[in-house]
C-alpha cells in the first residue's frame, strides 16, 4: 500500500513539473484580420441641429396619472396668460332618492380639497382669486372632451350658481356656497332622474370651476389642483313634512377634464417649410408651446458620415446616441420651473383623434433618460434603438416610423404591483426656454457607434 502511494506521487510531481515548462502558442489566426478592418468604437458629435418652437392643435387633458383637475390664471414672461378651468360631475349619495312634493330650499355648498398649487412667484401663494362656478350644458363623456379646445363658453350656463363675492387665498379648502337657483334644479330632479346615474347626468351634467383671468402683461396668479375625489355638495332643504333635510353628492373623479387657454402661441415659429431655426427654443407644459425636432435631419446626417467613410448603411451599429438639450437660465427662470423630466412624442391621429405618443424607446431602452440634469442643466435622451430603425428603414423599402417629435413632461406612476409606468404629465404646470441653433449651447447628438466588416 505504502509503496503504491509512493509511486503515484512522484507520478503527480512529475506531471506538474513538465506541465509547468510547457508554454501555449496564442498566434494562431494573427495578421488574418488587417488593422484598418477590426471593430472599433467611434465617436462623432452632430450639432446645431434644426428645432423649433411649435404650437398644439389639442392634448388631452384627463390626469390619467391623479384624481385631480387644474383651475386658476398665470402669467409669466414671455409666455403670457394661461387660464385653466376644472370640469367635472357630481354623483349622488343614493339612487331612487325622492325629494318629495315640495322641498323647500335652505342652502347648499361645494367643499373641494386643493391638492397643490403653481404660482409664477412665491409672494403670489396667497393672492385673492375670485371664483366662479357654472353648470354644464353639455353631457361629459369619453370622447373629443379629453382635448382642451372641446369645452366652450357655449358648453355651460354662461350665469354662475355660486352666491356673489366667493373667492380663494390658496388654502387647503375651497367652500363654494350655491345659489337657491341651482338649488332649486337639485330639487327638481324627478323619480325617472333618479332612478339612474345615466338618467342623473342627463339633469345635472356637471361643473365647471374658474377665476379671473390674470391681466396680460401683469406678471403673477395661480394654478390650482383640485382633488376630485373628495368633492362633496351638500344640499340642505325641508322636505314635505317641514323637517330639516341633507342630501350629499360626491366627486366623480372617473370623468374630469381641464380646459387650458394659452397665448404663447405668438412664439411659435414652425412652419412648413421651416424657416432658419432661431437661437432660442420654448417650451411650456399643458397645451402650451413645445420645441419640435425633425430625426430626419439626424438620419441624414449619419448617412452622409457613412457616405464619406465608404461605408454601408448595414454595417453601422449605433451603441448610443444622446440628444442634448440645454435650458436658459435668467433672473426670472429657475430650475424649478423646468420639469423633472422630458420625453420625445409624436402626433397620431390614427383612432380618429389626435394624441401625442411616448417614443417607443421609453420602455425598451434602459438608458433613454429624459431626467433634467440639474448640474449640467440639460436634458438628454438616449435614442439609439430609433435611430438605428430609422436607417434600416431607410433603406429597406422608405420610413414608416414618425419622425417629428415634440418635448412633452413625463411623470412615473406605480401600480399595487410594484411596476412603474412613464406617462405624460396633464396636470404640471411649467414652463423655460432651451438653447437653439446658433446659440452658445446648441441642440446637439453625440453618437458613439460600431463599424462592422
Amino acid at each position: 500500500m505504502k509503496r503504491n502511494s509512493l509511486f503515484f506521487f512522484l507520478l503527480c510531481a512529475a506531471a506538474g513539473i513538465f506541465s509547468a515548462c510547457m508554454t501555449a502558442d496564442d498566434s494562431f489566426g494573427t495578421g488574418l484580420v488587417p488593422d484598418d478592418q477590426k471593430p472599433r468604437v467611434y465617436v462623432h458629435t452632430i450639432t446645431d441641429l434644426p428645432v423649433y418652437t411649435a404650437t398644439l392643435d389639442s392634448i388631452q387633458t384627463i390626469a390619467t396619472s391623479a384624481t385631480a383637475c387644474l383651475f386658476g390664471s398665470i402669467n409669466v414672461a414671455p409666455f403670457g396668460t394661461m387660464n385653466a378651468n376644472a370640469v367635472f360631475r357630481m354623483y349622488p349619495a343614493a339612487v331612487d332618492h325622492s325629494f318629495g312634493e315640495q322641498p323647500v330650499f335652505t342652502s347648499a355648498n361645494l367643499t373641494m380639497i386643493i391638492s397643490g398649487r403653481k404660482t409664477a412667484d412665491d409672494d403670489q401663494q396667497s393672492i385673492v382669486q375670485n371664483i366662479h362656478l357654472y353648470h354644464l350644458r353639455k353631457t361629459l363623456s369619453y370622447d373629443s372632451t379629453y382635448y382642451n379646445t372641446s369645452i366652450s363658453t357655449n358648453d355651460y350656463e354662461p350665469t354662475p350658481i355660486n352666491l356673489p363675492g366667493v373667492t380663494y387665498n390658496g388654502g387647503d379648502t375651497l367652500e363654494v356656497p350655491l345659489t337657491s337657483d341651482f338649488g332649486y334644479h337639485l330639487l327638481s330632479a324627478s323619480a325617472t332622474d333618479m332612478d339612474s346615474l345615466l338618467h342623473f347626468y342627463e339633469h345635472f351634467k356637471g361643473l365647471v370651476l374658474s377665476v379671473d383671468a390674470q391681466p396680460d402683461g401683469t406678471p403673477g396668479g395661480r394654478l390650482n389642483q383640485m382633488d376630485v375625489s373628495y368633492a362633496m355638495l351638500t344640499l340642505n332643504y325641508k322636505n314635505d313634512e317641514g323637517r330639516d333635510t341633507s342630501f350629499y353628492y360626491y366627486g366623480d373623479y372617473s370623468l374630469m377634464f381641464s380646459t387650458y387657454r394659452h397665448s404663447s402661441s405668438a412664439l411659435a415659429n414652425y412652419a412648413t417649410p421651416p424657416p432658419t431655426p432661431a437661437a432660442m427654443i420654448y417650451f411650456e407644459s399643458l397645451a402650451g408651446v413645445k420645441p419640435v425636432i425633425d430625426l430626419t435631419t439626424i438620419k441624414d446626417s449619419i448617412l452622409a458620415l457613412l457616405q464619406a467613410r465608404r461605408l454601408r448603411p448595414d454595417q453601422l451599429v449605433i451603441n448610443s446616441a444622446e440628444l442634448s438639450f440645454t435650458v436658459k437660465m435668467n433672473a426670472t427662470q429657475f430650475l424649478t420651473n423646468f420639469p423633472e423630466a422630458l420625453t420625445l412624442c409624436s402626433s397620431d391621429t390614427t383612432d380618429g383623434q389626435l394624441i401625442y405618443s411616448i417614443i417607443s424607446d421609453v420602455n425598451t431602452n434602459a438608458t433613454f433618460g429624459g431626467s433634467l440634469n440639474r448640474s449640467l442643466q440639460r436634458y438628454t435622451f438616449n435614442i439609439a434603438q430609433y435611430l438605428q430603425q430609422l436607417i434600416k428603414e431607410d433603406q429597406t423599402g422608405g420610413i414608416t416610423s414618425p419622425v417629428q417629435f415634440y418635448l412633452f413632461p413625463t411623470t412615473t406612476v406605480s401600480d399595487s404591483y410594484g411596476y412603474t409606468y412613464t406617462l405624460l404629465d396633464n396636470l404640471s404646470y411649467s414652463y423655460g426656454e432651451l438653447f437653439g441653433a446658433g446659440s452658445d449651447s446648441p441642440v446637439k447628438l453625440n453618437l458613439v457607434y460600431t463599424i462592422l466588416y
